[in-house]
């Protein structure tokens, strides 16, 4: 049986309007946040998907038509965003952008560049959400009655998971960490920690400078080297060899925020 053409649209925008606003985000703890706040208001693109580098991402056709299609970009400062996003700009300038860094107290680079992992501290997190929630009224203002009971909901997890971090790591205040790459840097300013890195703004050390990192690991007494999946490296195998260490994997990117922040915790306190 036929549909008629007036039935059959009907359906179609009705299976539009159930799809929720669409929503695009660099990378998945941005899709923990709007998830949160938006509940199925909203449908969630994930541009930098799981176990995908953002330094050496490259889009799919098929995300460049979902992007296309979206009501809001959600930006981490992430550097493909600079090459990449003036395009889905063109290729959608009706979309909204959204910098997740805005109205943050950043931590800048020997580069000029913000460091960019902000979520990693949930205070910085919570007032990002404000202004999340703020966008989506905006766009939708429909759905403000949700967006503001999602935004409740989630400043309320972001208080307890802070609270409990800063009791867990109270003890360890002024310790030093080591990691491969610099994701940490919001996390060890938030909790009173040192963050010490292998890897240097995207680039591995070079011989002399990886030998003093050593020396200065060793005095400190570290015996941990944290790696994420994004940026495995033989190199720091050599550098645990060296420290007579293990090697602890935690992902900063883990679309399970609150698991990971929970694990680097638990890594930190058994180290």
């Amino acid at each position: 049986m036929r549909i008629p053409l007036f039935l059959f649209l009907c359906l179609v925008l009705q299976a539009a309007a159930d799809a929720g606003l669409p929503v695009a985000v660099s990378v998945l703890p941005q899709q923990t946040f709007v998830k949160a706040v938006g509940g199925d208001a909203v449908e969630v693109q994930v541009v930098v998907g799981k176990g995908f580098d953002p330094a050496t991402w490259q889009p799919t056709p098929r995300q460049l038509q979902r992007l296309a299609k979206a009501r809001l970009y959600v930006r981490a400062g992430l550097p493909f965003e600079k090459s990449w996003l003036p395009r889905f700009r063109r290729l959608n300038p009706g979309m909204e952008v959204l910098d997740m860094r805005d109205g943050l107290a950043l931590i800048p680079q020997e580069s000029g560049e913000a460091d960019p992992h902000v979520w990693t501290d949930p205070r910085q997190v919570k007032i990002h959400a404000a202004r999340l929630r703020d966008a989506l009224v905006r766009l939708d203002p429909a759905h403000e009655t949700q967006y503001e009971a999602g935004y409740a909901a989630l400043a309320r997890r972001l208080d307890e998971l802070d609270a409990e971090l800063a009791r867990r790591l109270a003890p360890l205040k002024g310790r030093a960490f080591l990691v491969f790459h610099p994701a940490w840097s919001y996390f060890a300013r938030r909790y009173g920690l040192r963050q010490l890195s292998v890897e240097h703004e995207g680039k591995e050390p070079a011989a002399r400078s990886l030998a003093r990192l050593i020396d200065e690991a060793r005095k400190l007494g570290i015996r941990t080297v944290i790696v994420q999946p994004q940026h495995g490296s033989a190199l720091a195998q050599v550098v645990a060899r060296a420290l007579d260490a293990r090697v602890v994997e935690v992902d900063p990117l883990d679309e399970d925020y609150f698991a990971a922040m929970r694990r680097m915790a638990e890594v930190l306190e058994a180290s």
